[in-house]
């Protein structure tokens, strides 16, 4: 314990020994520096005293110069005056010459634009006096004409009797075409309504049937998909509605169309009248009469298609046994 207390007095002794130092090194630094400006501030007032007493004796001896250094002096303002005037002189001579010239130029200018006026005046007036000529001349063939139209004045009648007859004419033929390109317009517009309204009642047949052959087509796939064997071909749904206004079901193996075993259509001559009819069905498995469904009447007519085609495939087997 007491060897630890004398280190921390040495460190402590140390320091401050090392501050005190430090501060008479400072001491001694600033005053140095104190020194060396009161140095530099004699030298710069000695430099200054200097300058002032040179710059007096220059003064000095500018104030009282020599005799002959007068005389120059004197001579060399003269000398420098007289150039003055001289080029002054000169000067305004060179002015008058540039006045006088600008002057010759701008008369020049104006006789020259008189003369492009003249000849602009000249050139109208010889245009005029060309017109009148012309204008005489042209008079004169006029008169000479008058006098031998006068003799030809028949046959221009005549000429103009044709020309008349031969527009009138010419009028008619477009009056003509343009009746004829009217009336096929009409016939064309009546046959184009006549083609919309006919498409809308076949648009209205095919919208009625098409429920219809929506059940047969499903009746057909529900079939082929559960009830056909192997051996047997397949039924073939053929939709001809917007065509034809029929659809029919038949084998896949029959040759045409003609060969179905039920076709649904609608009887009638026009579109109109098959709106009108019931929709009938006609069934080839059985030969009968062909049976009326109103379109109201979708399921009994896909109930009538199933037991018909039923039926059918009873027969067929009993016929294979």
């Amino acid at each position: 314990m007491p060897k630890k207390k004398k280190n921390k007095t040495k460190k402590k002794s140390k320091k401050k020994t090392f501050s005190k130092n430090k501060r008479r090194r400072t001491i001694k630094k600033n005053k140095q520096r104190s020194r060396k400006i009161k140095r530099n501030k004699k030298i710069r007032i000695k430099i200054k005293k200097n300058k002032k007493i040179k710059k007096k004796k220059k003064i000095k001896h500018l104030k009282k110069p020599h005799f002959f250094e007068k005389l120059k002096f004197k001579f060399q303002d003269f000398i420098r005056r007289i150039k003055i005037k001289f080029y002054i002189y000169f000067e305004k001579l060179k002015i008058k010459r540039t006045k006088k010239d600008i002057i010759k130029l701008e008369k020049l200018i104006k006789l020259e634009r008189k003369f492009a006026e003249q000849k602009i005046k000249n050139r109208d007036k010889f245009r005029i006096q060309l017109v009148k000529d012309i204008k005489n001349e042209e008079r004169k063939k006029i008169y000479r004409l008058k006098d031998h139209l006068w003799s030809l004045g028949d046959r221009f009648s005549n000429i103009r009797a044709r020309y008349k007859q031969y527009r009138q004419n010419i009028r008619n033929e477009k009056l003509a075409e343009l009746e004829i390109r009217r009336q096929n317009r009409e016939e064309a517009r009546v046959v184009l309504e006549a083609e919309k309204a006919e498409n809308a009642l076949k648009q209205k047949l095919v919208e009625r049937l098409e429920r219809f052959s929506r059940n047969m087509k499903s009746i057909v796939f529900q079939i082929n998909k559960r009830y056909i064997t192997k051996k047997r071909a397949p039924l073939r749904f053929v939709d001809n509605i917007t065509e034809s206004g029929e659809c029919l079901i038949k084998n896949d193996d029959a040759p045409t169309d003609k060969d179905y075993l039920i076709l649904l259509y609608v009887e009638g001559e026009d579109v109109s009248q098959r709106l009108n009819n019931p929709i009938c069905l006609d069934d080839k498995t059985d030969i009968g009469y062909p049976k009326n469904f109103q379109p109201q009447n979708i399921f009994d007519a896909s109930d009538y298609i199933i037991d018909r085609l039923a039926i059918m495939f009873d027969k067929e087997r009993k016929l294979k046994k």
